[in-house]
């Protein structure tokens, strides 16, 4: 749920949002399917004709969508109002607009001569059509409630799930970077207290972070950093290409999910290669998606191990079905002296705003 989902939830209370268009079209297909069942019940005559399922449509269908405006107007008003009694208000909304579309049909049925409505039924006709209002009016509200409800409990849900995902990420970040701190303090101390400066800045965006998502200009940042990190560690042996067209820097990936890729990197690939090698990060579009792709050397002996390799790319899928579900994913390529993980993620383009560590 958005942080703009949840003021609106907050701001209309129980009342369901019918400015909302998928709310809407549900609103629509259940009225119609009301239609359909009143006029084929027992005691009506057999099957409907054309004429009499369009005209009972275009009645309901309006009342409906009047009744639907007017609640989408009075929403925020009426869910400040205990159940009861903004219950029993919000009843009255499509029983007043059923009595006044009713009379206006009943008065263009005798001006045009129509013969749908007998004249010894025209008050029946609008009293009925008032009191089914408000009833399916309040099953309907009844209905969606309980639907917004549901979805409400398994958005938290989920974003729950990604919170403590994306918080696991956090501590494997800090000991690798604490680790290659602590090689350099023997080595060489200024390094070392360069290296703890870059850490705390990092851990100062991280933390403060509290959104699921970022651009990728703050993911490279985070990236940049670490980067920095293990280069006063291995020296010339770590080597960075990129890749990255400047119109996707501001689209959103989900905080935290490249860094451990490159870390990933560093750690199966450069580091167990006496050499070193080059990490090549990329970034462009696929068929509307934002592909953002790690690539390594690969020991030629390498051992698989299944530790915080497997972990962390276990931990981003996981998070990615939890956001986008089949929309995104975590592909992976190896090759004889190479190792390519690429990130796929619906294109989404963020606010130009830069995280306010890179602006010092």
């Amino acid at each position: 749920m958005t942080s703009g989902d949840a003021r609106n939830a907050s701001v209309r209370g129980w009342m369901p949002d019918f400015c909302s268009l998928p709310i809407l079209g549900s609103v629509v297909v259940m009225v119609e399917l009301i239609v359909l069942v009143v006029l084929i019940a027992p005691g009506q005559g057999g099957w409907p004709t054309l004429r009499d399922l369009f005209a009972a449509s275009f009645l309901a269908q309006w009342i409906a969508l009047i009744s639907a405006a007017l609640s989408c107007k009075l929403g925020p008003w009426l869910g400040r109002l205990p159940f009861w009694f903004g219950g029993a208000v919000a009843a009255l909304i499509p029983a007043l607009v059923a009595a006044a579309c009713s009379a206006i049909a009943n008065s263009l049925d005798h001006s045009l001569a129509l013969g749908w409505i007998p004249p010894a039924e025209a008050r029946t006709f609008l009293l009925s059509n008032s009191v089914l209002a408000a009833l399916v009016g309040l099953i309907l509200m009844r209905y969606i409630f309980v639907l917004q409800e549901w979805q409400r409990g398994v958005e938290a849900q989920a974003a729950a799930r990604i919170e403590t995902l994306q918080a696991r990420i956090r501590p494997h970040f800090l000991f690798n970077s604490l680790n290659a701190i602590a090689s350099l303090i023997r080595i060489d101390a200024d390094k070392a207290e360069t290296a703890v400066e870059d850490l705390a800045t990092v851990f100062r965006a991280t933390l403060r972070e509290e959104r699921a998502d970022h651009t990728l200009a703050d993911e490279l940042e985070l990236i940049d950093r670490y980067l920095a990190i293990e280069a006063l560690r291995l020296g010339g042996r770590l080597q960075v290409t990129r890749a990255i067209e400047a119109s996707l820097r501001h689209c959103r990936v989900p905080a935290l999910s490249v860094q451990p890729l490159v870390e990933n990197a560093v750690h199966h690939g450069v580091q167990a290669l006496p050499e070193g090698g080059v990490i090549a990060i990329s970034a462009y579009r696929d068929h509307g998606a934002l592909c953002v792709s790690v690539r390594n050397p690969k020991p030629v002996h390498a051992v698989t191990r299944l530790g915080g390799n497997h972990i962390a790319l276990g931990n981003i899928r996981e998070r990615l079905r939890m956001r986008y579900g089949v929309k995104a994913a975590l592909e992976v390529d190896t090759g004889p002296d190479y190792h390519a993980v690429t990130l796929r993620v619906p294109m989404q383009e963020g606010p130009n705003d830069e995280n306010p560590d890179r602006r010092r």
